[in-house]
């Protein structure tokens, strides 16, 4: 267990957590030490999930609760409530739980963390000309862009008092250091976002796989596994050793999400929640893409290219079911599959090396489940 695991020492109680009864100690809920109820049945993972997404719900419903009850409110929820999974705060509790923090003490910072990834996913869909989030159209399609970009600015501040909260509920010096964590976090995800779009711009595809991987950590990787685990981690005070640990757990486990995230673009059917093929209509930089454009003879390659520079509005179905074929015959998508599993694996086991710090949970029982899901997932 963690040293000096942190309590919740503020005079007020995180308004989420009023319905106590429904998210405490007992019933398998995310309050819950050991598997029990819910827990025990044929998809832990999910049950985890959805206790934490009603958590986090409502928690963001608080916090723009706090802010002027005009039109911004309904805009600012409207990802928020689609149908999500709410993986990041879910990676935060379980790992603050797991080392023996407290739901109170860590809800809010992982309702801060869910507030900035959906900021993140109305800027990307502008930048990216995206058409579909979750089932539904992209915030821009439906009420035009200057309306979404203040719709992300206005998630992004208001994910700044809870933060500030902090120093009463976990003390002065792990609300700092949350909240260092948070901007490193940020810098990293801007930093990533502009060097994919720099590559997009410039049409670059002299590329190799290092490059795709430090582009990943910093979009991806930071916002999505490595944030959540340190800030977990720190309300829970665990030693710094530990807290190593998990980012190296936390790096595989975003390489192996990104690569299967790149892979279920290229899928068919409704049930991935985006756009088929918007990375290759929007000409994103894969993994797959590399190793299919490495694999290509010089005549495949060049059409590609030539294809993959085109913007987005001028591709057409033909083209880009050009490009998906040439994936499939070059093995582009085998050879990404591969390195997912590699990475899942070395997340797995760097998980498993941590297990006697944290001790027997459904927390830990979840962070195991969730290296399985990453790389297996079909949506």
């Amino acid at each position: 267990m963690a040293s000096h695991p942190r309590g919740f020492s503020g005079p007020r109680r995180a308004a989420s957590l009023r319905r106590r009864t429904d998210l405490g100690t007992s019933g398998g809920s995310v309050g819950a030490s050991k598997p029990a109820g819910r827990a025990s049945g044929p998809n832990p993972l999910e049950a985890y999930l959805a206790d934490c997404r009603a958590l986090v719900v409502e928690q963001i419903e608080d916090i723009v609760a706090s802010g002027d009850d005009g039109p911004l409110r309904g805009l600012i929820m409207d990802y928020p409530l689609r149908p999500a999974k709410a993986l990041r705060p879910a990676i935060c509790i379980a790992t603050c739980r797991a080392l023996g923090g407290h739901l109170d003490a860590v809800a809010p910072s992982a309702a801060v963390l869910e507030l900035f990834h959906n900021a993140f996913l109305v800027h990307d869909d502008v930048e990216d000309g995206s058409e579909l989030r979750r089932g539904g159209p992209t915030l821009h399609r439906e009420h035009g862009v200057p309306i979404a970009v203040n719709v992300g600015d206005a998630m992004f501040a208001l994910s700044l008092q809870p933060l500030l909260d902090n120093t009463e509920r976990i003390g002065l010096g792990a609300a700092l250091e949350v909240l260092q964590i948070v901007a490193t976090m940020c810098r990293h995800s801007v930093e990533g976002q502009a060097l994919e779009l720099d590559w997009i711009r410039r049409n670059r595809w002299d590329l190799a796989e290092d490059d795709y991987m430090h582009m990943v950590e910093k979009k991806t990787g930071w916002y999505t596994f490595i944030a959540p685990v340190k800030v977990g981690a720190v309300i829970a005070g665990a030693e710094p050793s530990t807290g190593e640990r998990l980012v190296e757990f936390a790096q595989a486990l975003g390489r192996s999400f990104q690569i299967q995230d790149d892979l279920l673009n290229l899928q068919d059917g409704d049930g991935y929640g985006k756009e088929a093929d918007g990375d290759l209509y929007e000409g994103k930089r894969t993994l797959i893409l590399l190793f299919a454009l490495e694999a290509a003879d010089e005549a495949e390659r060049q059409r590609a290219l030539r294809i993959l520079g085109l913007p987005r509005e001028d591709k057409t179905a033909a083209q880009v079911s050009f490009l998906r074929d040439l994936i499939q015959r070059t093995g582009g998508d085998r050879r990404a599959r591969d390195h997912a599993e590699e990475q899942a694996i070395a997340a797995a086991r760097g998980l498993e090396s941590l297990a006697p710090v944290m001790g027997p949970s459904r927390h830990l029982d979840f962070l195991r489940a969730l290296v399985d899901y990453v790389h297996t997932r079909s949506r």
